[in-house]
C-alpha cells in the first residue's frame, strides 16, 4: 500500500485526518492525489460534503466519477471547454481545422453531454463528474 503525504501537515490537519474513519481517509487521499490545490481540513470537509450531495462517498467512486477539472478561461465557459475535451480527446474526433472555430461547444454541452455529467465549482476550479460511477 502506498502512503500518501497530504499537504499542510499541521497539527490540526493531522488531528483532523487521524479522526477520519478509514474510508474517509482514503477519500481524502484521493482528493489530494487528483484534486487538491492546497486544501486545508475545512476545504476537505466542504469538498467531501459537495461530493456526498451527488452520491460520491468513496475514493473508488471519486476515481471513477471525476473526468475533468478546469480553471476556465475568460473566453470559454468551463462546460464548453469540457465538451470540446470530451469530443476531441476522449472520443478522438478529428475536427478539421477550418471547422474548429465554427463549433458551438456550449450548445453541444447543453444539448448532449449535460445529461451524462454533473459539475460544480469549488474555489477557482470547475469539476466534472460522470453520473454513472
Amino acid at each position: 500500500m502506498t502512503t500518501t503525504i497530504l499537504p499542510r501537515s499541521t497539527d490540526s490537519f493531522e488531528v483532523w485526518y487521524d479522526n477520519l474513519d478509514e474510508e474517509k481517509q482514503l477519500l481524502a487521499d484521493e482528493i489530494n492525489d487528483r484534486i487538491s490545490d492546497g486544501f486545508d481540513e475545512d476545504d476537505y470537509e466542504k469538498f467531501i460534503d459537495l461530493l456526498d450531495d451527488y452520491g460520491v462517498t468513496t475514493a473508488e467512486q471519486l476515481s471513477d466519477a471525476l473526468w475533468y477539472q478546469t480553471e476556465g478561461t475568460a473566453f470559454v465557459t468551463p462546460e464548453a471547454e469540457f465538451a470540446e475535451h470530451l469530443e476531441t480527446e476522449v472520443n478522438y474526433t478529428e475536427i478539421p481545422s477550418h471547422l474548429s472555430n465554427c463549433i458551438d461547444w456550449q450548445n453541444l454541452w447543453d444539448s448532449y453531454f449535460r445529461f451524462d455529467f454533473f459539475s460544480f465549482e469549488f474555489g477557482d476550479y470547475t469539476y466534472f463528474f460522470h453520473n454513472n460511477f
